[in-house]
C-alpha cells in the first residue's frame, strides 16, 4: 500500500526533526526527499508551524494509542509504567533517535506558538495518562518523575549511543511503582 503524499511528508519531517531538530528540516528538503516540488509540500502544510503541529499531533496520537488505557484492569501499575518505558525504548530503537517531543520540548520557547502548544499538550496528556495509571499507588514516584526520568534516560542513551540508561530507568520506575 502506497502512502499518501501527506503521510510521506509527515514521515520525512518527523525523522528529520528527531535527528536534526525543528530548524533542521525545510520544505525544500522534504520536497527533494519525496520527489515533489516545494509548492506541493506547502499545499499540504502552508506554514512550518502547520507542519510542526501535524507532526507533533500525529506522534502524540500514535504514542498514546501504543500506551493503551491507563486504567486497564488487567494490568498492574508496574505493567503500565513499563509500557511508558517501552514506548521510549521503541522510539530510541527507531533509527537510534529520540522522542519527537523530547527534541521539540528542549527548544519549545523557539517554536511557533501553535507548535509549542501542541508539544505542551503532548506532555500534559502523557502526564495525565501516568497520573491515572498510578492512582492509588503508595509511592514517591510522581508523573513528573516518571516522564522526566524517561526523557533524561533517552537523551543520555542518544548521547552515549547505549540503550542501557533507558533499561535502567525502566527497571527503577517499575520497581518503585
Amino acid at each position: 500500500m502506497t502512502k499518501s503524499r501527506t503521510e510521506q511528508i509527515l514521515d520525512f519531517a518527523e525523522a528529520e526533526i528527531r535527528k536534526n531538530g525543528f530548524d533542521g528540516v525545510s520544505f525544500r528538503d522534504i520536497a527533494a526527499a519525496i520527489g515533489v516540488k516545494s509548492a506541493s509540500v506547502h499545499y499540504h502544510f502552508p506554514t512550518k508551524a502547520d507542519l510542526g503541529v501535524a507532526v507533533t499531533k500525529r506522534y502524540a496520537e500514535r504514542m498514546m494509542t501504543s500506551l493503551g488505557a491507563p486504567d486497564d484492569a488487567g494490568m498492574t501499575r508496574r505493567d503500565l509504567l513499563a509500557r511508558v518505558a517501552d514506548v521510549y525504548i521503541a522510539a530510541y530503537r527507531q533509527d537510534t533517535s529520540t522522542c519527537l517531543c523530547a527534541v521539540l520540548g528542549s527548544v519549545v520557547t523557539h517554536l511557533p506558538p501553535e507548535t509549542r502548544q501542541e508539544v505542551q499538550q503532548f506532555f500534559a496528556t502523557l502526564k495525565k495518562w501516568v497520573t491515572t495509571a498510578m492512582e492509588g499507588a503508595d509511592t514517591r514516584l510522581t508523573p513528573n518523575i516518571v516522564v522526566s526520568t524517561m526523557q533524561g534516560a533517552m537523551v543520555l542513551s542518544i548521547a552515549t549511543e547505549d540503550d542501557a540508561p533507558l533499561h535502567e530507568a525502566k527497571r527503577h520506575i517499575t520497581e518503585l511503582a
